[in-house]
């Protein structure tokens, strides 16, 4: 009983860690109609992922421009004019065969982004909402724009330092990505994690790419327990107390 009684109480305490983990995916989790910030992601431009200005909801013009059914009931962007308008970031409708594209450069629920025209970054981030640690980042960035030959600079970023990077151009498309990971750490809340894209030097115009990012969260846990542990926890005690109490009568 006595034995009994303590793991029943070791337990209560240990369910409320285990409880707290949470699985962060950009593409699971992005929305265009929850604003932006979306919860704890925000979509930027910018040249650090801490100075990036908030893309706005765009609805596009119907001009002609074949990627228009991939994102015809909105995205994140600077400007509604698919022709000119960059960055823009969002999650394909439709695969890519039918934006004027392939289906190697991607599918139905993929999110995927043009790099500015003008040089500087598209970020996706993610925002500690408290501290805690972060566990590997994995993910991957691939050429979604067979349509045109050109190439894309990504980077995974910590705040504004550089955890991974690389460059992907015609050929690396989805059956061929960049594959990434780093290894997890603590953050505090406030901290961010941000992959960017951005056009390689020397490219006129900004192009395609897909993006994907994934990891854990899990908050630093306090001392107190959660109302059901304490319920436990306090069985746990009660019995504990009558088994010695009956231990000393004997």
């Amino acid at each position: 009983m006595y034995r009994t009684c303590l793991k029943i109480a070791l337990a209560a305490g240990m369910l409320s860690i285990a409880l707290h983990a949470s699985t962060v995916s950009l593409q699971n989790d992005f929305s265009i109609t929850n604003g932006n910030p979306n919860g704890n992601w925000s979509y930027t431009e910018g040249t650090t992922p801490s100075t990036g200005s908030l893309l706005a909801l765009q609805v596009p013009q119907n001009n002609g421009n074949a990627l228009y059914p991939a994102l015809s009931t909105g995205y994140w962007g600077a400007g509604n004019d698919l022709n000119i308008n960059t960055p823009d970031l969002f999650s394909a409708l439709v695969n890519g065969s039918a934006a004027g594209e392939t289906n190697n450069d991607f599918l139905a629920g993929n999110i995927v982004g043009h790099s500015p025209n003008i040089g500087d970054y598209l970020f996706v981030t993610w925002t500690a909402p408290s501290v805690g640690t972060v566990g590997t980042q994995s993910g991957m960035v691939w050429y979604a724009h067979s349509a045109v030959s050109r190439s894309n600079d990504w980077v995974l970023f910590f705040g504004n330092s550089t955890l991974a990077s690389g460059t992907v151009a015609n050929g690396q498309d989805l059956t061929n990505p960049d594959i990434f990971s780093s290894a997890g750490f603590a953050v505090n809340a406030g901290d961010t994690i941000s992959l960017g894209l951005r056009k390689s030097a020397g490219q006129q115009f900004g192009s395609l790419a897909g993006m994907d990012l994934n990891f854990t969260f899990t908050p630093t846990q306090t001392t107190t327990p959660e109302p059901g542990s304490l319920v436990l926890l306090g069985s746990g005690i009660v019995g504990l107390a009558g088994v010695l109490r009956r231990k000393l009568l004997l």
